[in-house]
Order: C-alpha cells, then structure tokens, then sequence
C-alpha cells in the first residue's frame, strides 16, 4: 500500500499526534465527496447506496471487533450513546454508576444528567489504570453500571480478564472505551466478556467524526428500552437487533467517509496493522530511552497499544511540541508529558529521521 496517496498529511509533516486529531485519509474524503453527488443527484430515499450505509458500516465494525453486525448500534456521539444505554437500562433503583474517562470533562456531564435522573453516579479520577484498580478494589462496588477506558491515556491497557472478573462477582454492567483500543488491540468483543463497548468512528479507526458505534450483548438488550424513536428500523424488531435502539440516523456522509477508512484498515489486515504499530511503539520507545527520555508509556513486557508516552530531560512538553512543530513533526501533549501516537502507515524511515531530530532539538 502506497501510504503517501492515501495520507496526504504525510507529504506535509510527520503526524504523531493523538488520533482523534489527525486528519483523514484520502479515501475516506473521496467517500464523503461521493455521497454529497449522491445526495445532489438522487438524494437520501432514492439511493440504495445512501441507504445501505449503517448496515455496512455495522458489517464492517463487526469483523474489526469480532461482534455480529446485528449486535451494533449507530449513534452520532460517544455521549449520545451513553446517554442511550444509561436511561435506557432496566436497573433496580438505587444503582449506582461509576465512570471514567481520559479526559473527565467528556463523562462530567453525563454524571450530571444520570444524577439529574436520580441514579447515583460518580466520576473516578484520575483514569490510569495505575490508579483505577486501586480506586476500584477500595470501591468495591455492587450490582452497579461501571465505564472505563480499555486503554488509558498513556497507553496502559486494563488487566481485564481480572477486572471484569471481579466486577461481575458483584454482579455490575462492564461498559468498556475502546477509543484508544481498536484495532490495536487483538482481543475480541466476545474474549473481553463486557456487556457493551463504545467505539467513535474518528480515532485509531481513522473515519470522521460524527459516528460512534456501541456493541452490546444480546442479554443486555433484554434490560435495555428503547429512549429514541427508532428512524428507520421498527421497534418491532426488538432487541434482537441494536438497530431498533438507535434515534435519529447518523450523517450517511459521515457514514460514507467512516466506511472507507473502515475498508483501508481491513484490507491492510488487522494483523499487520497491529504488528506495525506495535513495532513502531518498541523503536520509538527505545531510541527516547537512549536519548535520556522518561517513559510512562508500558514496556514490551506489557500489553501495548501504540501509545508512547514520554518527557524530555529538561525541556517542558509544550517547548517539546513547539520545537517538534517547527521541524514538521506534530505531537501531543498530555500535562507535563509529550504523547507520541503512530500510526501503521508511519515509516521506519520516519522514525529514523524523528531520531536525529530528537537527538538535536
């Protein structure tokens, strides 16, 4: 695969920032432009194309993450389809709800709004699974909706097979964020044993924003009501299908873009993916280490998830990402820590060349 063509922002700089930042890549764009003529010629009712959107974009989510595409539901938002499966639960009152996020600001509201509805709800912070197990163990919580990040982030993934073990001893709801987790994690929707995951179409995934898909069991579907009126799918359809808990239809633009990034990722293989952003994360992790960095990002004795999270010697992060910015070369920034996030299509000669810059900045 030619990744110039397809990444254009390769040919202006060296892209290293956080997902959910980067810009898209040519495919998904042309896929965008296609359904504006499709909408320009036909419009939304008259195009098959138009309207097979959501089910292949469902398809195409279910082979990523090894679900069925009948357990998908399309939602324009992570807060749409959090709020969605929250009020929409079956749950004995008093339940409480426990949430974490990245960034605390993205779940504050949704606290707010479960505790406007009189369901008890708390914010975990911070949310590194460092802290989490801990903050989970002292917890200890019962029969409750519990929503953590399946990677944090600076790229530690949760011990999961223990975590949601024990949280299910206590007979609580796992709902995972796997924002920063597919597809470079290679366990599957069925091997996590969660109730639901949360997938946004613009992260790893590469798709533009305004999609998110949720994938739930079907035994949580039996203790979750619809809150929408479905926009195309009969509410007789039942839980059977995660369609019928959908509201108001995704963007098929946003659709259109999300399934041709979705498409690129397949046909590279979700295994070389994987492996390449894996290699990318020991190189980068290695070469930092030899030039006197800090890394809080895990190690190869860990599981990774293509997250390189380090400080320079003596120079803070934003004087870091100014003098990378000058260089062509965009990082993010975390607190007091620069956040390197490579791709797959990222180069080995890339990553030389980020070396003497680093070795000279």
């Amino acid at each position: 695969m030619e990744f110039s063509a397809i990444f254009p922002i390769r040919e202006r700089c060296l892209y290293l920032d956080h997902a959910t930042l980067a810009p898209l890549p040519q495919p998904a764009v042309a896929a965008v432009g296609e359904a504006l003529r499709l909408y320009q010629q036909e419009g939304f009712w008259q195009s098959r194309e138009l309207n097979q959107l959501d089910q292949k974009v469902r398809m195409l989510v279910s082979q990523i993450t090894g679900c069925q595409p009948s357990d998908v539901s399309l939602f324009p938002d992570a807060a749409t389809a959090l709020a969605a499966l929250f009020a929409g639960l079956d749950l004995p009152t008093g339940t409480e709800f426990f949430l974490a996020a990245e960034d605390p600001d993205e779940v504050r509201s949704m606290v707010l709004l479960l505790q406007r509805l009189e369901r008890p709800a708390t914010l975990l912070e911070p949310a590194r699974w460092a802290e989490l197990a801990h903050i989970l163990e002292a917890r200890a919580p019962e029969r409750a909706v519990v929503y953590l990040p399946w990677v944090d982030a600076a790229g530690w993934v949760g011990d999961f097979p223990a975590v949601v073990k024990e949280l299910k001893a206590r007979g609580c709801l796992v709902v995972l964020d796997g924002s920063q987790a597919v597809p470079c994690r290679p366990e599957s929707f069925p091997e996590l044993e969660v109730e639901a995951l949360l997938l946004p179409s613009h992260t790893w995934l590469l798709g533009p924003q305004g999609a998110c898909a949720l994938i739930t069991t079907p035994d949580l579907r039996e203790r979750w009501h619809p809150v929408f009126s479905p926009w195309r799918k009969p509410l007789a359809e039942g839980a059977s299908d995660a369609a019928c808990f959908e509201g108001q239809g995704v963007s098929p633009l946003v659709l259109a873009g999300w399934t041709a990034s979705l498409e690129l990722i397949l046909a590279e293989g979700l295994v070389a993916v994987r492996n390449r952003i894996f290699a990318h994360q020991r190189t980068m992790t290695s070469f930092l280490l030899q030039l006197g960095w800090n890394v809080a990002s895990p190690g190869a004795s860990q599981p990774v998830a293509g997250i390189v999270l380090a400080q320079h010697p003596f120079f803070p992060a934003e004087e870091v990402q100014r003098r990378l910015q000058a260089r062509h070369v965009r990082v993010g920034t975390l607190g007091s820590w620069v956040r390197f996030s490579p791709h797959f299509y990222t180069t080995l000669a890339e990553l030389d060349a980020l070396q003497k810059i680093l070795s000279s900045l």
